[in-house]
């Protein structure tokens, strides 16, 4: 038997289950008496467990034994599950990933310490909630984490979609075999037949690229995935209530960047921590819900991936920021009272700014939002900040896209095959040339582009709206199209400077059967037709 084999697969494996198991006891810390998320719990903690009997790794094993005693017991509702007895099974769930990675070594004092006192713990009965208390309360459990400043590993590996594997498997192998595919030709046969193959060849090669670059993609929401327990332990260490929304998740975009992201964004997420939003009492008595939310929204504009992270916090210290433009800029009131809003807000990015008048560990590392601002500027990108009083704040970031995998509503225009994302489109319909003509809100979407021909001849009407950070489009635009390819993935890539010069053109995206298309900018076109009231 391989077991050095074996040791890798159980690795992985066991990742995967640990990742999935994070995330339900998040779930189930909100709902503690949903039997149904015990059950999923006890699952993935029972396959866990049979994977590593397999490999006789008994310390994995008897710590997953017990933790199923106590789930079993939960599910079937025979003990109540307090905050407390939550908090332990993330703590078994951090020194399972720890065993799994070190083989079951135990020789790093601080793990074995944890392990034995967990394996005590989990040997005894639950702890019982207290009388009175919300169980979602944060408590103590007496101990401090391993690591005090919670952050997630490096996205080192991405995980893939078995059909995925099986289409390039599939590809490959067609391309391999065109090699002996050449028919036999006479001489003037041959010009005609080497085409024909030659273009089979190419179309083949276009289709693998794409399902390649896919494999350099990560939806936002699985980035946003890893700092979900991050920021509950953060919240907990605050005695705050915090919560994270994903808007525009599904955005596919180059793993590379996202991987450069994962600091500055797990600073912002201190900082909202332990700067921003209000302990849930503060927040009651000012009107807000208990928990706190922080947002982070993804869009693609043109070349551009804009990142927006706010929250509903107290917002940043206007009166810190004044107080430090008088002591380290020397600037009068009246000074500071010309300032822009952009200017003043970022003051903060300062090196040596400090909301708090001292290093605070868990929210900064010692260092102020300066570290995000020169991430942000090795990307090539800009930020921006906004924060009205006691509204919260956010920090908007425009950073260069290489690749990125939208979805888009493919249409035919005239000799070009045009795109628009998906997420833009409200509807699509079929129309006889009289239908269009009696349409309110509809675009010459012909001229507007320089295409010969006319809406006379469309047989569908696209139904356009905008649903993200542009405001004021209250009303819905149309635009005759000669005919619907469908809803389609576009690998889409940044345009050259001519056609960057050229209105209405996000970039140039490629289908999965290798064919082309031009991504056209939705919020330009939108911008432009309401400006112009165009019917």
């Amino acid at each position: 038997m391989d077991l050095e084999k074996y040791e890798k697969i159980f690795a992985g494996e066991s990742e995967k289950y640990l990742d999935e198991l994070d995330n339900a006891l998040l779930e189930v810390e909100k709902d503690p008496l949903n039997r149904g998320l015990w059950s999923d719990i006890h699952g993935k903690i029972h396959s866990i467990k049979g994977m590593a009997r397999a490999l006789r790794m008994e310390k994995i094993s008897g710590l997953c034994h017990l933790m199923e005693e106590w789930c079993t017991g939960f599910q079937r509702g025979e003990y109540a599950p307090g905050d407390e007895a939550v908090q332990l099974l993330f703590d078994g769930t951090r020194i399972l990933r720890a065993l799994a990675a070190q083989k079951e070594d135990l020789s790093d004092p601080r793990h074995a310490k944890q392990y034995h006192r967990l394996m005590s713990r989990f040997s005894r009965l639950p702890p019982e909630p207290e009388k009175g208390t919300p169980i979602k309360a944060p408590i103590s459990t007496g101990h401090e984490p391993d690591n005090p400043h919670p952050s997630p590993d490096s996205i080192g590996h991405v995980r893939v979609e078995y059909s995925l594997i099986e289409e390039l498997l599939g590809r490959s192998q067609e391309i391999l075999h065109l090699k002996s595919r050449l028919p036999p030709m006479t001489r003037d046969q041959g010009s005609y037949g080497v085409k024909g193959w030659m273009d089979h060849y190419t179309s083949e090669l276009k289709s693998l690229y794409f399902q390649l670059t896919k494999l350099r993609l990560i939806p936002v929401e699985d980035f946003a995935g890893l700092f979900r327990k991050a920021l509950r332990d953060l919240a907990r260490s605050y005695d705050r209530e915090v919560s994270l929304e994903v808007i525009g998740g599904q955005l596919q975009v180059d793993i590379a960047l996202m991987d450069r992201l994962r600091e500055p964004f797990m600073h912002l997420l201190r900082n909202a921590v332990a700067h921003g939003i209000e302990s849930p009492q503060e927040r009651e008595a000012a009107g807000k819900p208990r928990e706190g939310k922080v947002v982070l929204e993804a869009e693609r504009r043109g070349d551009t991936l804009v990142l927006k992270v706010s929250d509903d916090g107290r917002g940043i210290n206007r009166s810190a920021v004044t107080a430090y433009l008088k002591q380290k800029g020397s600037m009068s009131d009246e000074a500071i009272s010309h300032m822009s809003e952009e200017e003043f807000l970022r003051t903060t990015l300062s090196p040596d700014f400090s909301a708090t008048g001292g290093a605070d560990e868990m929210a900064g590392r010692g260092v102020g939002m300066s570290v995000v601002a020169q991430a942000v500027e090795n990307l090539n990108g800009s930020m921006s900040i906004r924060s009205p009083a006691f509204e919260g704040a956010q920090f908007v970031f425009r950073l260069p896209l290489l690749l990125s995998l939208v979805y888009a509503v493919t249409f035919r225009l005239g000799p070009y095959t045009l795109s628009i994302p998906t997420a833009h489109v409200q509807s699509i319909k079929g129309v006889t040339p009289a239908d269009v003509g009696s349409m309110e809100s509809l675009w010459d979407i012909w001229k507007r582009l320089g295409i010969e021909g006319e809406f006379k001849t469309a047989s569908h009407v696209i139904e356009l709206g905008y649903g993200g950070a542009a405001e004021g489009f209250d009303r819905a635009f149309h635009l005759a199209v000669e005919g619907i390819v469908g809803n389609r993935p576009l690998m889409v890539m940044p345009v050259d400077e001519i056609l960057a010069k050229v209105p209405y053109i996000a970039g140039v995206g490629v289908m999965e059967n290798g064919a082309v298309s031009i991504l056209l900018e939705t919020e330009e076109l939108l911008e432009s037709g309401y400006a112009s009231g165009e019917k």
